[in-house]
């Protein structure tokens, strides 16, 4: 971008020039969704950032403290019409100052999704970025920014140069690229009924290394799937299921009557007796596809291969824990989720090869 654009903006040219740092260590970046759920599992010694809406307990902040993970709370962004206008930037960027600062944060991360920017508003964006990087520095905190699966996802198209220069990183969200969140696929020749199908999650670590340093991308990976209703082969989109809803559904007698491999998209698709759920009020979805820490290890690999600054996953809650008995039926796959992750980038681990 011209210096003679950015100038007319004002006070910006510094932090948009210098850029928000990124660290020498590679990240691992954990999201919850607010419960925390089994936190006591998690493997804090792989997570580096830890991402959130709501603050989590005093024992959740003490043991990521603890095992120096960085903790992130949402920005909650403003209303899009207010990013074109600098005193609203900063004004925003001086509340979220005062957020790290009120909170022991270690910075916020923007989680717009949103379509049909103008393209006064896609450029406010990245000043916005700049506007709040500059605002927490004096606090040594930092954002990193949320970005679909591809860069066309949805033709959302943001300024990612811009927004990287003035982030830590992107998160890459290689989640929700099925054909009923992402219609841009059908241009892609991507299409799948998968949460993450390989061709989409290579082809968008591809397009965004093309215009962002690799060094400043983070790729997420879901530890949930989609349900669907086959109806005469056309699979119906009946919502999200949870990895662990998933395995308690094969943990019960009878009820999966079919699993085997997705070559295309490279994650499992089980077919169930009646409704793939366990939760009685659900009346529709006899067939899910998701990924597990086989899968994922291959997905994983895109990232190393592509000299990534890391991985995460959307969303830690997301794991099977102990029953109220103390049984624990599905702690090898839980555990072998956190491997997996933990493994990212290692060219010797030989997961879902």
């Amino acid at each position: 971008m011209p210096e003679s654009r950015l100038l007319c903006v004002g006070g910006l040219v510094a932090a948009l020039m210098a850029g928000a740092p990124t660290t020498t260590e590679s990240a691992v970046v954990a999201f919850s969704g607010g419960d925390f759920d089994g936190w006591q599992t998690w493997n804090w010694d792989a997570i580096t950032h830890l991402g959130f809406w709501s603050m989590p307990d005093a024992d959740v902040v003490a043991q990521a403290r603890k095992n120096s993970v960085r903790i992130f709370q949402d920005a909650d962004l403003p209303d899009k019409e207010d990013w074109t206008d600098e005193k609203k930037r900063k004004d925003f960027a001086k509340k979220k100052a005062e957020q790290v600062s009120s909170n022991n944060l270690d910075g916020v991360f923007f989680d717009y999704e949103g379509n049909g920017l103008t393209t006064k508003q896609k450029e406010a964006y990245g000043y916005l970025a700049a506007n709040v990087t500059e605002a927490l520095a004096p606090y040594n905190a930092t954002i990193f920014i949320c970005v679909g699966g591809r860069p066309s996802y949805e033709f959302r198209d943001y300024p990612y140069d811009q927004l990287a220069d003035a982030s830590e990183f992107l998160f890459i969200m290689g989640y929700d690229m099925h054909f009923w969140d992402d219609y841009t696929c059908v241009l892609k020749g991507t299409c799948s009924p998968a949460e993450a199908p390989i061709k989409d999650i290579q082809l968008g670590v591809n397009e965004y290394t093309a215009k962002v340093d690799p060094d400043k991308l983070v790729l997420g990976l879901p530890w949930y799937g989609q349900r669907y209703e086959d109806i005469l082969g056309v699979p119906v989109n009946y919502g999200q299921i949870d990895y662990k809803d998933v395995l308690a559904l094969m943990n019960e007698p009878g009820k999966v009557v079919e699993k085997k491999m997705d070559e295309d998209s490279l994650s499992w698709r089980i077919k169930c007796d009646g409704v793939c759920s366990l939760d009685t009020k659900k009346d529709h979805g006899n067939v899910v596809y998701f990924d597990d820490a086989s899968t994922l290890a291959s997905k994983y690999e895109i990232a190393r291969k592509a000299k990534l600054h890391g991985v995460g996953m959307w969303k830690a809650d997301d794991l099977p824990l102990p029953n109220a008995t103390g049984d624990d039926p599905n702690k090898k796959e839980r555990e072998a989720m956190w491997a997996a992750i933990a493994a990212w980038d290692n060219s010797s681990s030989t997961m879902g090869r």
